[in-house]
């Protein structure tokens, strides 16, 4: 394909929204460092107080200032990782910054719950609890990596928090292997959460290696039998605590970092949620229609490793927006009858397009999970409402005046996430092979790949992570799904009856003649 040459004035408009977005990003990464270095100076506090500390360091005694500058000091080359790993692995906290002051804010909650435990005296082995709710929560709210890296930090500031008493310094290294090993398999045995015990079960699992662990490691530095069973005794129940304490927050959880786990998912899938129910009594065609959008677009989400229960439970709620005016989305017209033949080209864009915006409205109004939005908000991007467009067109070629394209696309924002993107390429395919007067699986391969390619060429996935490679599997997937769904059948026999009313005859009807 020819790639055409950038003219002066897209190059000058180019540079403009370069410098903004430039500027705009070099806003955000100042507004985060700021965050940082607060959290740093708070987490020193934390780490150092006491009351002598306290005293001293109000008093300028050199001991408790040596004591808040040392800590300081570990914690910026802590914070300093941190940052980076943040930035590498999950972007979008640089970004949002509600996002990263809600990781910070419980990093520092965490770290006062532990520095608490040093100064009352509890079990050392009790790290445990923080290190593994701040990890299973960094896997529900976002991926197993980025959760063992948050974790495996909060833990290298746990152990700092027992740096003033000897006695708690000889477990260090003995908190280190049971909270990391209890993290590690908590974290990588969550890979969903679709029962409501499963967070009990994990975090149970994640007791029985903290017990194994500070049993294995006293006996190896020769502790007494009573203190090593008093500390995993108290480790383990504070291990499984997690898992209940976990459940119950869940639907908070959920509500802070705006995601929703397999379990929150399963749940509105169910037909008999409201709008599910609304939508089938009221739109019987395009709740038909997003069943089928689920169906394709789970099996291809699930081929590419994208989430699949995700993609379902999305496509299913993406065109809630058509409730406001059924009857003027084709798939709803029972009679056959078209309601735009009454109304202009423009008018027709307008409620084609607003369905997106009664959509959100609606999604809003029965408090979907935010993760739910981004389906109905992007599963057309910025995409030409063809047909619309074309009969624009013509009409106003006949008074001599032309129609901009960017008036009959739709408004946006573009897909952002693999699930949204593999929602609107299923939408799409989905109502081209309708169209079609005979889909032959070859004629539904060349459909597919066509759309595909016109997605891709218009820009719709360029602010998603989909690669080529993943593109070329979801095509597949949806190629095959498509096959499936319009297969030929098999000629069944016609019984019809002679004159005489005593013999029948069987008549066989061409393979392919009945659908």
């Amino acid at each position: 394909m020819a790639v055409k040459k950038k003219t002066k004035r897209t190059s000058a408009i180019n540079g403009r929204f370069s410098g903004r977005a430039r500027g705009v990003y070099d806003g955000d990464i100042l507004v985060s460092v700021g965050m940082v270095v607060l959290y740093v100076i708070f987490s020193a506090v934390i780490l150092v107080f006491s009351v002598e500390n306290f005293k001293g360091i109000m008093q300028l005694h050199w001991a408790g200032v040596r004591e808040f500058l040392l800590v300081l000091a570990f914690m910026a080359i802590f914070a300093t990782a941190l940052s980076l790993y943040v930035a590498s692995c999950q972007p979008r906290i640089v970004k949002n910054h509600l996002r990263g002051l809600v990781l910070l804010v419980t990093l520092l909650i965490m770290t006062a719950i532990v520095r608490l435990g040093v100064v009352r005296g509890w079990s050392p082995y009790l790290v445990v609890v923080p290190v593994m709710i701040v990890a299973i929560m960094m896997t529900i709210a976002y991926t197993q990596r980025f959760a063992l890296g948050i974790g495996s930090f909060l833990l290298l500031v746990s152990i700092l928090a027992l740096h003033e008493n000897p006695e708690l310094i000889k477990h260090s290294l003995g908190v280190l292997f049971t909270a990391g090993g209890a993290m590690g398999i908590a974290v990588l045995s969550l890979r969903e959460i679709r029962s409501r015990s499963r967070l009990i079960q994990v975090c149970s699992l994640a007791a029985l290696v903290v017990f194994v662990m500070i049993w294995l490691v006293g006996l190896w530095q020769g502790f007494e039998y009573q203190a090593i069973f008093q500390d995993s005794a108290k480790a383990v129940v504070g291990a499984i605590a997690v898992g209940f304490t976990l459940q119950g927050f869940l639907p908070l959880i959920e509500k802070i970092f705006r995601t929703a786990t397999s379990l929150t998912l399963l749940d509105y899938s169910e037909a008999n949620k409201p709008l599910l129910r609304k939508l089938a009594v009221e739109a019987p065609g395009t709740f038909n229609h997003s069943l089928l959008i689920g169906m394709l677009a789970e099996a291809a989400a699930e081929a590419c490793g994208a989430n699949g229960l995700l993609c379902r439970v999305g496509a299913y709620y993406h065109d809630i927006g058509k409730l406001s005016k059924p009857r003027y989305f084709v798939e709803n017209q029972a009679e056959r009858f078209n309601q735009h033949k009454e109304l202009s080209p423009t008018m027709s864009r307008m409620i084609i397009i607003g369905h997106v915006k009664d959509g959100l409205e609606l999604a809003r109004q029965y408090k979907l999970p935010r993760v739910l939005h981004q389906f109905i908000a992007s599963h057309h991007g910025t995409t030409l409402v063809e047909y619309f467009y074309h009969e624009a067109t013509k009409k106003e070629a006949q008074v001599g005046r032309s129609v901009t394209e960017t008036e009959f696309r739709y408004p946006g924002p573009k897909p952002q996430t693999r699930e949204a993107a593999i929602v609107m390429y299923s939408d799409a395919v989905e109502g081209a092979t309708r169209a079609m007067q005979d889909p032959t699986p070859t004629r539904i391969e060349t459909v597919v790949e066509e759309v595909g390619m016109r997605r891709l060429q218009d820009g719709q996935f360029d602010q998603c992570d989909l690669t080529m490679r993943e593109l070329k599997i979801i095509s597949g997937s949806l190629i095959k799904s498509l096959c499936a769904m319009y297969h030929s059948r098999i000629a069944y026999p016609k019984r019809e009856k002679t004159e005489k009313g005593d013999n029948v005859r069987l008549e066989s009807i061409k393979a392919g003649d009945a659908e």
